[in-house]
């Protein structure tokens, strides 16, 4: 029987990107994946435009999966606006003494990285296609058996299985349901000018919507509806989609052209307040899934893979009480409070009360006069909410 220090049971973006960090710090590890390893066709690994804070791009620097040839499009400046009502709210890295607040990065791109720093990173064994059927925990181990019947043990079993994770559910972590009853349109256009280097983000009463400058002068977007609502936009011919963007979003850009590809996913909330167990634990999506309003999902679970990586550095034992209640413990204002803040963002914007209304717009035009509040907002954004791991922080 094979024995591992840690085996992930996922390999999407955040469990390949803790396999390479924790095959680094010397572990033996290994990750089941269900889908064939090949460049452009992972699951999770598509045509999603990801907006990587500075936090992440210290961590996926500091992991070695930030390579020179990986493209990406740099934020320097966030335009906030409300349709139908005040407030404007608008933020240059500049101002707070930074190049950038962060970087957009083709998934599919991040991902096609991860697969070859897997491949390459001596440590990590890849059990794919394959899928965890079900574990027994041990007083120093796990067993773990697989879909084909094989049987591995590992000292700790990490779910980065997704908002269904079945190891979170095996292991009987209490977790919080929320379904918003929205979905995310996700395409890309060509707008009639728009600087490089800009994010807007525009709170509609459908929902919010996201528009993230990309390669080529293209602009990812994120269209944020009821779900029936997706469903019959996911229908539209590509004529129709403009006419309702350029109304949603307004003159600014001076309209938009050719729409690529779309995609829908299904917008839930989910928290567990102690993602781990007898050396089992959870990360990602599989423990916290956010709304996707200000971007903070994939950088919640990137920081939480900088977290464990830190703190398993300490422990011989990757999977003993102390690790994970440490890791446990160091995650949870963070995990917390993000939670709070994009759900409390996605329900104040699309309130259709006047009073919830006239409180967003307040709170907007706020973060724009008070320096203390957009301060507080841009370093929560940029992924630096205390307690910072040293991968966050990056070089001194």
């Amino acid at each position: 029987m094979s024995e591992f220090d840690v085996i992930f049971a996922g390999g999407g973006l955040v469990g390949a990107a803790a396999a390479v960090g924790l095959a680094h710090a010397g572990r033996r590890v290994a990750v089941i994946e269900a889908a064939e390893r090949q460049a452009n066709h992972q699951p999770s690994y598509d045509d999603r435009t990801l907006v990587i804070n500075a936090a992440s791009l210290n961590i996926l620097a500091g992991l070695g999966l930030l390579p020179a040839r990986l493209a990406r499009t740099p934020v320097r400046r966030i335009r906030i606006t409300r349709a139908g009502g005040f407030g404007l709210l608008e933020l240059r890295a500049a101002d707070y003494q930074r190049e950038q607040f962060g970087a957009v990065i083709v998934a599919r791109e991040l991902g096609n990285v991860l697969l070859e720093a897997m491949h390459n990173t001596p440590g990590i064994t890849e059990l794919c296609p394959a899928t965890l059927e079900t574990f027994t925990v041990e007083s120093d181990h796990v067993r773990v058996r697989l879909g084909d019947g094989n049987r591995v043990r590992t000292r700790l079993l990490v779910g980065a299985d997704g908002t269904r994770s079945m190891v979170r559910q095996i292991a009987g972590l209490a977790s919080r349901h929320h379904d918003y009853g929205q979905s995310a349109m996700i395409f890309n256009v060509r707008p009639g000018r728009a600087p490089a280097d800009t994010a807007w983000e525009r709170f509609t009463p459908q929902g919010p919507l996201a528009l993230l400058p990309q390669p080529e002068g293209r602009l990812g977007v994120v269209w944020i509806d009821a779900s029936p609502a997706v469903d019959r936009a996911m229908n539209w011919d590509d004529d129709t989609l403009i006419g309702h963007l350029n109304r949603r979003f307004g003159p600014a850009l001076g309209g938009f052209s050719r729409p690529g590809k779309r995609a829908r996913y299904p917008l839930v909330q989910q928290r567990t307040p102690r993602p781990v167990g007898e050396r089992v634990a959870v990360i990602g999506n599989a423990a916290n899934s956010v709304h996707p309003v200000s971007a903070q999902g994939f950088n919640l679970g990137l920081r939480d893979v900088a977290g464990l990586v830190e703190v398993l550095q300490r422990h011989d034992d990757p999977g003993c009480a102390a690790a994970l209640s440490a890791y446990a413990e160091r995650r949870q204002p963070d995990q917390e409070a993000t939670v709070r803040y994009t759900d409390t963002l996605a329900r104040a914007f699309t309130n259709p009360s006047l009073l919830a209304r006239t409180g967003a717009g307040l709170g907007l035009a706020a973060h724009a006069i008070i320096p203390g509040l957009s301060r507080r907002l841009v370093q929560a954004a940029m992924g630096f909410r205390e307690p910072v791991s040293q991968l966050a922080r990056g070089p001194a």
